[in-house]
């Protein structure tokens, strides 16, 4: 997602920075295939960046706002700090303290929709006092939507969204691998191909989880943490945390969006995560 928004950035004519130290070589590929000037530093990134988007897994989200915050400070600058990432409100409001301590200003937002270039553009929904700095990106391979004044509401829709989008993935992913591991696949989807032929076939995008399914797992332990703050039980959402898990965990979890198997069949990527959990029982 962050380099696909990065380039449509840069192809509607803004400069398009990026601190890639520490980064990973893949990171790095990205980064430099969507024209992404590398800076130094957070620090120098600080000094040049009008609006900073942090876009990456959840589980990194913190830390990285806190790695932002002491550059802020050395610099002494204060650009907009956007955390865009897939996490509760209570993490965002986490993330704004960090911020506002380093004397800068943050906006709430969250991404809904595939990257820029796969059909309809993503929605950056943003609330928050400072939400008014993403406007200018409105029409920029992304749509911009206004939500609401108070930090956390644009997570919480995200959170919402993800937990009916990637909760139901959560549970296909169970089902099919559970009628695998009790043999009985061929007959579970002779009943679904009968009585429930959408389902079996939204059921196929399982076999593109194995690419997502690292970065969904904190993803989906956020929504638990959500739903669980307004009396909603957490237990779905951190049950599907363990089926991400359960895939990321088995032997073709280490695929990623590039390098995805598109060959693979429905039953065969079944097959596999059923294997995976015979070795382990």
């Amino acid at each position: 997602m962050g380099h696909a928004v990065g380039r449509e950035f840069r192809a509607g004519g803004l400069e398009v920075l990026t601190c890639l130290s520490g980064r990973s070589a893949r990171t790095r590929r990205l980064a430099q295939r969507a024209g992404f000037t590398d800076v130094p530093s957070l620090e120098a990134l600080a000094e040049r960046a009008d609006l900073i988007l942090s876009i990456l897994v959840p589980e990194a989200a913190v830390s990285l706002a806190e790695e932002v915050a002491k550059a802020l400070k050395r610099a002494d600058c204060r650009p907009v700090f956007a955390d865009c990432n897939a996490v509760s409100p209570a993490t965002s409001k986490r993330i704004e303290g960090i911020i506002t301590e380093a004397g800068s200003r943050y906006l709430d937002a969250s991404i809904i929709g595939p990257p820029p270039g796969q059909g309809q553009s993503p929605r950056f929904y943003v609330s928050g006092s400072h939400a008014g700095a993403m406007a200018r990106l409105d029409g920029r391979g992304i749509a911009v939507k206004w939500i609401g004044n108070e930090v956390g509401q644009a997570s919480a829709i995200k959170m919402c969204y993800a937990g009916l989008t990637k909760g139901t993935l959560a549970l296909h992913a169970a089902v099919l691998t559970s009628a695998e591991a009790l043999g009985l696949s061929a007959e579970l989807r002779s009943e679904l191909a009968y009585s429930q032929g959408q389902k079996l076939k939204a059921m196929e995008q399982v076999r593109r989880v194995p690419a997502k399914a690292f970065r969904w797992i904190a993803e989906m332990e956020e929504i638990a943490r959500t739903f669980g703050s307004v009396g909603v039980t957490p237990d779905i959402h951190s049950g599907a945390a363990e089926v991400f898990r359960m895939v990321a965990q088995s032997d073709i979890g280490g695929e990623r969006t590039e390098t995805l198997n598109r060959d693979r069949t429905l039953p065969r990527t079944v097959s596999i995560l059923a294997e995976g959990l015979k070795r382990k029982s």
